[in-house]
Parts: C-alpha cells; structure tokens; sequence
C-alpha cells in the first residue's frame, strides 16, 4: 500500500516534469502518446509485468475486444498486468491500461474483468487525465527529482519528507484523484462499451460493490483503486440504476458467456503464486464441483506441464476441451502440448482452431509462429508472430523468437534488434549491447529504430555500475 501511494505522488510529479512548459499543457493527441510512452517506461522500470503468455495473453484479448466496441478509438490501446497483490488499476495517457493482479484475484467472471476495463478506457476516452492536468501548476524541478527519489530509491521516514517537502504543495493540483464529474462520464462511457462488447452490465456493479465491501474489513487495506476513484459507494446505487434502465428499456446488453475463459486464467495464477502441492490439491478437490472443474483440468495440465509431463497435461487439457470445447485458451494449451511433443500438424490444428474463436489472441498467435517455424514455413510464421507482436508487445519470449526466425532468414538488422530488445529486459547488458550495436550496422540511417537502440543503449548506461 505503501509503495502504491508513492507511485502515485511520484507518478503525478512525472507528468508535472514532462509538461513543465506552459505550452505543454496544450498537448495534442501525438504529444499524449509520447507522453504515454515515456510513463510507461517508467512503469515497466518500477514494476514487474506478469508475461505468462496465457494471462497478459488474455487480457489483452478482453482489452481489444473493449476496444472494437468504442468505435473510433483515439489511441492504440495496451492492456498490461502488474505483478502485485494490491487491488488496482489505472490508465495513463497514450492508451496504456494496467491491471494489478490483486484486483483480478477479486474478480469472479470475464465480465467482470470487462467492466474494469471499460472504465479505464472512458477514463482515457475522455482523457480525464489530460484534462486534469491542464488545471496544475509547473513544479519546482529539484523538488521532483527528490521525490522521486524518495519514491523509487526506497527512502523512508523523515528522508524522505524532507526530500518530499517543497513537492507536496505543488504536486496538490497535480494528484490524480478523480473528480466526481469524471467517474460520472467514465460510468456512463464503460457501461456504454461494456454493452457494446456484449457482456452483463451488471457485472460493473458486482466488481464494484467488492471493492467498497473491502474498504470497510477491519482485516484488510483499502483498495487502492479508491486512492484514484472517489465515492464508490455512491457510485454503486447509480450504476445499479443504469442497469435496471437498460434491462427496462427492452433491450439485452448480454451476448458473450460472462465467465469466458476467466476460471482458466484463475488456474494459471493459482498455479504461478500457490506452492505447487497445495494447488495441485485445491485443483483435485475442484474436480467434484461442475463450476470449478474446466479450470481444475486446466489447472492441473498447466502444472503437469510445468513439471515436463507432457502425457499428463495432454489427457487433463483433452479433458477441459471436452467439458469446454468452445475455448480458444484451453485449445492454445493444447497446441503448446502438441508442439512440445512433436505433433506440428495436430498442434497447428488446434492454434488454427483457437484463432477461429478469439483472432486477437497473442498467446494463440505466437504459438501458431512457432509451430510454422518448425515446419520450415518461415513467412507464415513471421506473419504470427508479428501479428503476436502488435497485439502484445514487450514480451521478452516473443523478442526472443523474433530474433531468431529473422536471423534464420538472414535479414540481420531485425534479428539483432529484437535480440537486443530481449536482452535487455533480461537485464544481461553485455549480450544487449553487442546486439544493439550489430543491428545499429545493419539497419539504415533512416531506420526509427536506430534512435530506439541509442535510446536503450543510454538507458543501461545510466545503470552501469560506476567504479
């Protein structure tokens, strides 16, 4: 909790930096998309992303499946989830929307989920942030610098509110507090989208009625989701009220089944931060109940995986496809079993078959590349796993196979690039430098690309150990 508060000081007084102009708070759409970019970098510094393909994978597909319901959208929208317990979201300018795996482990359904989404997305829609922003005050530079020091270098106690004290002040109009009126439109937008990408409206209801029972347990902390979004309470009556009226005017909201592929993507997290043994019980004993028993097969295939018991995992995803045959998860799980033990032509069999159900999903994308790769069919595969690439980048795996496959067709300035690109999120400078550098040789003047690199290669020298 602690440290999410200091993100959110710290992440105001970044935005403060970056418009310190007085023109600046005039921005246009491309100036709030560099914007975005450069908070993300700072966010994917400061915290660790989940990149398990099948959750980032699956977020992203509700997340586009929101974003095909807006209509025109002003932003290339990136759904990424945040590897921390606490329960919260946010939206930063440029399109980019974070999850915190706290607030999904709250979650009961897919529509759920959605309804989070929506919001967040109306948030930057309307661009509240923006909007907020134009009302602030350009801050004393050495101040933010301290602050942010305080925040991200670990400082404590009377350092840090020493370091802090001539930024709260200024940093006041700056916070990102909503105000009522951009709950009020950002209720309205989400519940706008959510019906429009076909799922219960009354899911927005549930998920946040949950997060205000929270505020009021003795035995947990507040969400931090209230840090940012004011009177939830209040806001629960009126968005029960927006569903009984869509109910009432005749009309159904409701297309899409509410749970989805979401007890699945549950599985995997149980899986990743339960001791294995005591999920590998809870799974068994989910078996006997019909709600729980596609994400127990599920689950239990992942761990059988997990441990290289392919046999296993084969029969408990055979299993899960027959109770939920129309899953495109549980189909790209299979494709991943088949193609670890050598079956290319029923793995890509199944990848097709999952991209029929769910064509925007990046984990299916990436694994379908990688089977085409095998198969010596290098251009399909490129499609793939490119198409993997614009759904959900930052990937370290992806980069990876990216690298390889274009090395593989000899275009050396691609495969060293992407191979650059994974180093370095691997934190191994030596291999990212020498990689950077070889693709800097090959790849044109005129190559964007070329300012990306000098970009990174700045990056891991500030973080150079100085002797």
């Amino acid at each position: 909790m602690k440290r999410q508060a200091r993100f959110l000081v710290a992440f105001s007084l970044l935005l403060s930096l970056l418009l310190g102009s007085a023109s600046a708070w005039g921005l246009d759409l491309k100036e709030e998309k560099e914007l975005g970019r450069e908070i993300l970098d700072m966010v994917r510094r400061h915290y660790r992303l989940i990149n398990d393909e099948e959750v980032a994978g699956y977020v992203q597909s509700v997340g586009q499946r929101v974003v095909k319901s807006l209509g025109a959208a002003h932003y290339d929208y990136r759904f990424f989830v945040v590897d921390d317990s606490t329960p919260n979201a946010f939206a930063i300018p440029g399109g980019y929307v974070f999850l915190f795996r706290g607030i999904i482990e709250l979650m009961d359904s897919e529509a759920e989920l959605a309804s989070i989404i929506c919001h967040e997305v109306a948030h930057v829609q309307a661009r509240h942030i923006h909007k907020r922003l134009e009302k602030g005050r350009i801050l004393n530079i050495a101040a933010i610098v301290g602050t942010l020091a305080g925040a991200f270098l670990g400082l404590e106690g009377d350092a840090a509110q020493a370091i802090a004290a001539g930024s709260m002040a200024g940093a006041k109009a700056l916070e990102l507090k909503y105000s009522r009126e951009n709950e009020e439109e950002a209720d309205r937008l989400g519940f706008k989208y959510l019906c429009a990408a076909g799922y219960d409206p009354k899911a927005m209801v549930s998920i946040m009625r949950k997060m205000n029972r929270m505020s009021w347990r003795s035995d947990s902390r507040i969400p931090s989701y209230l840090l940012t979004h004011p009177a939830l309470g209040e806001r629960v009556g009126y968005l029960e009220l927006l569903a009984q009226n869509a109910a009432a005017s005749g009309g159904t909201c409701t297309v899409r089944d509410p749970m989805g592929d979401f007890p699945l993507v549950q599985a995997v997290l149980m899986s990743r931060h339960t001791d294995p043994a005591v999920a590998r019980d809870r799974f068994r004993a989910w078996l006997d109940d019909d709600s729980h028993k596609v994400g127990a097969s599920y689950g239990l295939g992942r761990l059988a995986l997990d441990r290289g018991e392919v046999e296993e995992a084969l029969r408990h995803l055979r299993q899960a496809a027959a109770w939920k045959p129309d899953s495109s998860l549980i189909l790209t799980a299979l494709g991943d079993v088949y193609h670890k033990m050598g079956r290319l032509g029923e793995a890509r069999k199944a990848l097709e078959q999952a991209l029929e159900r769910e064509p925007d999903s990046p984990v299916a994308h990436l694994r379908l590349g990688l089977v085409l790769q095998d198969e010596g069919r290098w251009q399909e595969a490129l499609h793939h796993l490119r198409k993997a690439e614009t759904l959900a980048p930052y990937n370290p795996r992806l980069d990876y196979h990216l690298g390889i496959l274009y090395g593989r067709m000899n275009q050396l300035g691609e495969a060293h690039y992407f191979l650059g690109r994974y180093y370095q999120q691997m934190e191994d400078r030596r291999l990212a430098l020498f990689h950077y550098e070889k693709a800097r040789s090959h790849l044109s003047e005129s190559d964007p690309r070329r300012k990306e690199i000098d970009d990174a290669l700045e990056e891991m020298d500030k973080k150079r150990p100085r002797t």
